[in-house]
């Protein structure tokens, strides 16, 4: 393992790299996490994909979708797998930013796989409506179940992000949320003179680290672990995605239902 970089590693590659040293990951010759592709160095950059929507990857970049690896949606994803609410036939989704992290175009990009990796089924037909950097879209996958998507990046600068994921079956519903929760509740809070503290540590190895980014540095090890098995299902995804964000788009601009052409089920 080697970092190629001529500059201190950041945080988010230093945490990466203690975790590759401490479970003795075989990893590529050269590898290395940003969140800019043109940050890249090395043919083995790791990229979050939702950064890279309108630029070319690196030939042998891996985009890689953090959120996947966020605990929220893994048993969100875990009570669909295991029908405990079954069969799913509507799905309510919303994300909001400030712009900073997330553009609108970045939004859907998450929202969209989050739909085809939770659901386990591919988007089949988009319908989009955007004004400026706001849009609702109604997701219709290949088994009829239905998805609308609320996305917006128009949020006062500095706010963090406000989202929700609610799966509507004949058989119970399911939120990553707490019930009629708006904002996302934090673990810990400080009153103090200086103003209103927060913590939310939920990783004993990367203390210390956002949600966000202990999610980021987790769904990079677990690449790295099956470097073979999963660079080349993420390239594909990744592929897929950026598509399907540029048909939300056509979709608005003609004002009609768009179908995904060449519709194939998504990777696990």
């Amino acid at each position: 393992m080697s970092l190629e970089s001529s500059i201190s590693p950041s945080p988010l590659q230093s945490a990466l790299a203690a975790l590759v040293h401490k479970y003795s990951v075989s990893t590529p010759p050269q590898w290395s996490l940003h969140r800019d592709p043109s940050e890249a160095m090395g043919p083995c950059a790791l990229l979050p994909g939702s950064k890279a929507l309108h630029d070319p990857l690196p030939a042998d970049a891996v985009p890689l979708l953090p959120w996947r690896s966020q605990r929220r949606f893994i048993e969100l994803k875990r009570l669909v797998d295991d029908q405990v609410v079954a069969p799913v036939v509507m799905a309510r989704f919303s994300c909001h930013t400030d712009g900073t992290s997330l553009g609108l175009a970045a939004i859907l990009y998450r929202e969209f796989d989050l739909t085809e990796w939770l659901l386990g089924t591919p988007i089949d037909s988009i319908t989009a409506s955007i004004q400026g950097e706001a849009a609702n879209v109604i997701l219709r996958l290949a088994d009829g179940t239905v998805c609308g998507v609320e996305a917006g990046a128009t949020l006062p600068p500095g706010a963090a992000m406000l989202d929700r994921h609610e799966l509507i079956a004949r058989r119970g519903v399911a939120s990553d949320r707490v019930v009629d929760t708006q904002v996302p509740q934090q673990s810990i809070y400080l009153f103090t003179p200086q103003g209103t503290q927060v913590f939310t540590d939920t990783d004993a190895e990367l203390f210390g680290m956002g949600d966000d980014d202990i999610a980021l540095v987790r769904s990079a090890l677990d690449v790295l672990r099956h470097f073979d098995r999963d660079a080349s299902q993420l390239r594909r995804q990744h592929a897929r995605l950026v598509q399907l964000v540029r048909l939300a788009f056509q979709s608005d601009r003609l004002r009609k239902r768009l179908n995904v052409e060449g519709a194939c089920p998504c990777d696990p």
